[in-house]
Formats: structure tokens, C-alpha cells, sequence
């Protein structure tokens, strides 16, 4: 099995705006918190449960859709939404608890 690497890329940086808005919403909403603790006992492990789901559907459907083509171009677009996911978690919990 040949994997597409563009769709790769599309779920890559899809699930990684998916862990960014559940980590800074589960920060806000204690509810929300709880409710991913309540499924495996701990909200990060549901996180990253629900993120390897999201990760396998997203690039099934995507890879369905897009042909693999120009990666390069979409190997910059996966590694600056990752600097830019982690700078954004960074600067939340720097906001939020100091």
C-alpha cells in the first residue's frame, strides 16, 4: 500500500488544529475536562485517543479525494502549522497561569 503523502500532510495539520482547540478548550471549560477524564481516566489520553481516530478518518477520506502530487509545498504548510500550534499552546499556558 502506497501512502498518499499529501493527504498526510492535510490530516497532519488538521488533527494537529483538533489537539490545539481541545487542549485550549478543555483548559477553559472544566465540564469539558472532565468529560475527556471520564472516557480513559485521564483528558490527555482521550485527546490523544480521539486525535489518532480523527488522524485515520481524516486521511482515508482525503486520500479518496486528493491525488499525490507537490509535496514540497505542503511539507512548509505542515511545518509551520505545527510551529504555529505549538506557539499558540505556548503562549495559552503562558497567559493563563503566570
Amino acid at each position: 500500500m502506497k501512502l498518499n503523502i499529501k493527504s498526510l500532510n492535510y490530516s497532519t495539520i488538521l488533527t494537529l488544529c483538533l489537539v490545539v482547540v481541545l487542549t485550549l478548550l478543555s483548559e477553559l471549560s472544566n465540564s469539558l475536562k472532565t468529560f475527556l477524564t471520564n472516557i480513559t481516566g485521564h483528558h490527555w489520553v482521550t485527546k490523544s485517543a480521539f486525535s489518532l481516530i480523527f488522524f485515520i478518518v481524516i486521511y482515508l477520506l482525503i486520500s479518496k479525494i486528493i491525488n499525490d502530487e507537490d509535496v514540497t509545498k505542503q511539507l512548509k504548510y505542515t511545518v509551520i502549522a505545527v510551529i504555529l500550534g505549538g506557539l499558540i499552546i505556548f503562549v495559552f499556558y503562558l497567559w493563563h497561569f503566570v
